[in-house]
């Protein structure tokens, strides 16, 4: 967490809190339209001791106090993984609905129909793409590739973000009412994947952080 110390001349830094400590309450209820089984409920931490090797970065406290990002990098893919396997679970059920619905009009499935089979062609380019950006950038961590740096990890949240918003879209478009109806695992997955832009840091703050760098090698 990002805090505070209570010294004399305040400090400011990342803590790293075992969430068995004593002192550390769970206090809110997590009742969110998306990710509700998430169980990211409001914590408070009263008293709590914290060794100063869980300390991170402590700096003079003060307007220009800059977090150390690389406890925010650590959350940048598997964040991305989170939201890009709610998009998969959407295009799952969006192929088995497609290979079980015969209109009477028609005589066959759907997903023999030109447009369900684009979307398809649609919707596992745009994951296909976000989840090589994934993977890439997981195996890079792994061997603590110098190259790859927490903006990238941050670059590709981005695009997984976009790319899995856009996959449900498209699925519950093509599907229609069925797609909202509560009792359809696409309506749940639709509301699982409303988180992806509003989880911190949101697209605006990444892309500035991603473009400063930029101009700022």
């Amino acid at each position: 967490m990002w805090a505070t110390t209570d010294e004399p001349e305040p400090r400011v830094g990342t803590f790293l809190v075992p969430g068995g400590s004593p002192g550390v309450e769970i206090t809110g209820r997590w009742d969110q339209l998306g990710l509700r089984a998430s169980g990211s409920h409001d914590v408070t931490f009263r008293d709590v001791e914290v060794p100063y090797e869980h300390v991170i970065g402590l700096g003079p406290y003060g307007p220009d106090a800059e977090q150390d990002n690389r406890a925010g990098a650590s959350l940048h893919l598997p964040l991305a993984a989170l939201y890009l396997g709610v998009a998969r679970a959407a295009q799952s059920f969006f192929h088995t609905f497609a290979h079980a619905r015969v209109p009477a009009n028609l005589g066959h499935p759907v997903a023999r129909t030109e447009r369900f089979r684009r979307t398809a062609g649609e919707i596992e380019v745009l994951l296909a793409a976000a989840e090589q950006l994934v993977f890439d950038g997981a195996a890079r961590v792994d061997t603590a590739h110098p190259s790859y740096t927490p903006e990238r990890a941050l670059g590709a949240r981005v695009l997984a973000d976009r790319h899995g918003v856009r996959a449900v879209e498209l699925a519950v478009r093509l599907l229609g009412n069925p797609g909202l109806a509560r009792g359809n695992p696409l309506e749940r997955h639709f509301r699982d994947i409303q988180c992806a832009p509003v989880h911190a840091p949101q697209e605006d703050i990444a892309l500035l952080a991603l473009g400063t760098k930029a101009l700022n090698p």
